[in-house]
């Protein structure tokens, strides 16, 4: 029986744009790509714009569909219009019986005319199939294709479980930061096995941003001692299609209260609780034994926010332009801050 290549069952690498090359040869072949001779109208080469800032392994798990990795990989190539580096796309087969070439690649390279004159930048990308035999040299083949001295960030994406992805420990131990999306992810970026946890990015929380910075001001008005002070719990009620940003909210919440110290009381319970509508707003609540409370709801599709509070002596409301950052400040927001 002839020998199954890595690419006969492996329809993400087939889905991806880019010329197959022979692995040996993809950074001469790459390099050959850029190395375009001036026009005679004196345009500069695309070489002159090729400046990478940083290293982005993009890794697709097998929960990952044809659709779902040309999507992510268009995403992640708009995204770096703006911050051109290199990406390397691991695309691995679903044939466990694979037995014949076990890794394959191919290049991809683009370059985004800006609206001034001479805004040029450009990304490069070099996509690897591979089967789960060869799964083992995949992370020392790899580390030949990363540009020397720069940053290096990793996104895997749909794995089918935590413990399948935490066989890669050294992709989470050599990278400088690791962006997850628990809001398409069948698993909580804390069930990874990994001993570096603070390098784990998660892109529900990034998207959060304008919401975190208008409850911290609007909490700002009110004594530290007060906000914890006979509080018993924090809880929102969320829409599911907002299940993943309202639990790192609260997981936020949660770490700024226990940041007060011994103000804050570790009784506080902690719960996100899901509506029956789809359509209904967010909202977020503080329960205290005395009559204090605070209240906000977090209207996202007007991109309002309606806060109300009163604790101790002092009441509060306030409105506030809320949204959840779009994918590419969420992503810059993961990778730089």
């Amino acid at each position: 029986m002839a020998d199954t290549l890595a690419t006969e069952q492996n329809e993400i690498y087939k889905s991806l744009p880019g010329v197959e090359v022979p692995v040996g040869d993809a950074l001469v072949s790459l390099s050959n790509m850029w190395n375009a001779p001036p026009s005679s109208e004196g345009i500069r080469p695309p070489s002159e714009f090729r400046a990478s800032r940083m290293n982005f392994i993009l890794h697709f798990g097998f929960e990952a569909s044809s659709d779902d990795a040309v999507a992510l990989f268009r995403s992640v190539i708009r995204f770096f219009r703006r911050y051109p580096c290199r990406i390397i796309a691991l695309c691995p087969s679903k044939d466990e019986t694979a037995s014949g070439q076990g890794i394959v690649c191919k290049i991809f390279s683009e370059c985004y005319i800006g609206e001034g004159q001479g805004d040029m930048s450009c990304c490069e990308a070099i996509i690897f199939g591979y089967t789960l035999k060869e799964k083992q040299y995949l992370e020392d083949q790899i580390s030949v294709f990363l540009e020397s001295d720069l940053p290096t960030y990793y996104w895997p994406y749909r794995f089918d479980s935590p413990e399948n992805l935490s066989q890669y420990q050294s992709f989470f131990k050599d990278v400088d930061r690791v962006v997850l999306d628990s809001a398409v992810e069948s698993y909580s970026p804390d069930s990874l096995a990994v001993s570096e946890m603070g390098k784990i990015h998660d892109l529900a929380f990034d998207r959060t941003l304008a919401l975190r910075q208008s409850i911290g001001q609007f909490f700002s008005a009110f004594p530290v001692p007060s906000i914890v002070e006979e509080l018993v719990s924090v809880s929102v009620e969320t829409p599911v299609s907002l299940e993943a940003e309202m639990n790192a909210l609260i997981s936020w919440i949660r770490g700024v209260l226990g940041d007060c110290g011994e103000n804050a009381s570790t009784e506080i319970a902690y719960e996100c609780q899901l509506s029956d509508s789809d359509s209904q707003c967010p909202r977020l609540r503080f329960s205290y034994r005395n009559d204090n409370f605070a209240d906000c709801r977090l209207n996202l599709e007007c991109g309002v926010a309606q806060l109300t509070a009163k604790i101790g002596d002092s009441s509060q409301s306030m409105s506030s332009a809320v949204k959840l950052l779009e994918a590419d400040d969420a992503l810059a927001e993961a990778l730089f801050f």
